[in-house]
């Protein structure tokens, strides 16, 4: 009996001690701002908790530093990120490091667009938020919030307005769902979208001005949701935003040729250098005149050269030939 109550105190005892270390462990929840324009320093806010004794802050990828940290606040834990002019584009991931622990993974975003703040008020149509194109705006979503952007475009220009929200992983509850919509002064609308076939749940809308003239932009939560933590990147601009590449893969190593499908200024091509180690998700940067779509088009490294499909290939008698094998078809 002696011996039972003794296991059972060292098991409790145990317990206590994980759940003592635990709660001594640091803890971030987000970066703000949410990311930053390639070639930039900017001044950051780890926010989380028992943050006081950081050490560094860890980045798990090429082109961007951290320094100067002012952990004077446990729950907040201030920086300056240096960002560097080939940083690669997208997502970056931080820890923190401290004298009892790392923090979880929280992510960071390298843009190659000026980055703009929302200005409130910018909740009605006829009084929205003047923004030159070719920008990110760092924006929030409360509750039932609508915010709207003017822009200038002339007859013929293509203009996208894509949205990362769901991609930043800032909140879990409520997930914030976006909708995107461009639209003309008399407030007929151009492009509206919800979810993506590219993004999945961030949107990304695209058309081209009818006339010359200011244009707006609008994003919300899809069903009117939000709060203080839904926030988004939103970026408006005449760059290129293609829906699909193909093929959609390519062999390790070797000049890819691409076609990119669905943008709005029609299909185009582009040749990439695949790196030599494998790569399950690779990600493809559309570049058209001097200009680079926000977020990457996924693309497979395999060690197999392609075989790419040739119509009609729907009966047996006209399949497309494959030469030999190994292949990717």
């Amino acid at each position: 009996m002696m011996r039972r109550a003794w296991v059972i105190f060292a098991f409790f005892a145990a317990l206590t001690g994980v759940t003592l270390a635990g709660a001594a462990s640091p803890e971030l929840t987000t970066i703000l701002p949410r990311g930053g324009q390639r070639g930039t320093e900017i001044d950051v806010v780890l926010d989380g908790d028992r943050l006081g004794d950081a050490q560094e802050v860890l980045v798990y990828s090429p082109g961007v530093t951290v320094s100067k940290l002012d952990g004077t606040n446990p729950k907040q834990l201030k920086a300056k990120i240096t960002i560097a002019p080939d940083a690669p584009l997208g997502e970056h991931c931080f820890r923190v490091r401290t004298a009892t622990g790392i923090t979880p993974l929280r992510t960071f975003y390298v843009g190659a667009l000026p980055i703009v703040n929302e200005a409130e008020p910018n909740t009605e149509f006829d009084k929205p938020q003047k923004i030159d194109l070719n920008v990110t705006v760092h924006g929030f979503v409360d509750n039932e919030d609508v915010d709207y952007y003017a822009i200038d475009l002339k007859k013929g220009q293509h203009i996208t307005a894509e949205v990362e929200g769901i991609r930043l992983a800032t909140n879990t509850f409520p997930i914030f769902d976006a909708y995107v919509a461009i639209l003309d002064a008399r407030r007929f609308e151009l492009a509206v979208n919800d979810d993506s076939a590219l993004f999945l749940q961030d949107p990304v809308a695209s058309a081209i001005a009818p006339e010359d003239g200011t244009y707006i932009v609008q994003i919300r939560e899809s069903a009117y949701g939000g709060d203080g933590s839904c926030q988004y990147r939103l970026h408006v601009g005449t760059f290129p935003r293609p829906r699909a590449v193909f093929p959609p893969g390519g062999q390790a190593g070797t000049e890819q040729p691409v076609q990119f499908i669905g943008d709005v200024g029609g299909t185009f091509e582009q040749t990439f250098k695949l790196p030599e180690p494998l790569a399950h998700h690779f990600p493809l940067f559309a570049t058209r005149d001097g200009a680079t779509a926000p977020s990457a088009n996924r693309f497979r490294v395999s060690p197999f050269p392609n075989t790419l499909e040739a119509e009609p290939n729907d009966e047996i008698k006209t399949a497309t030939p494959v030469a030999s094998l190994p292949v990717a078809m």
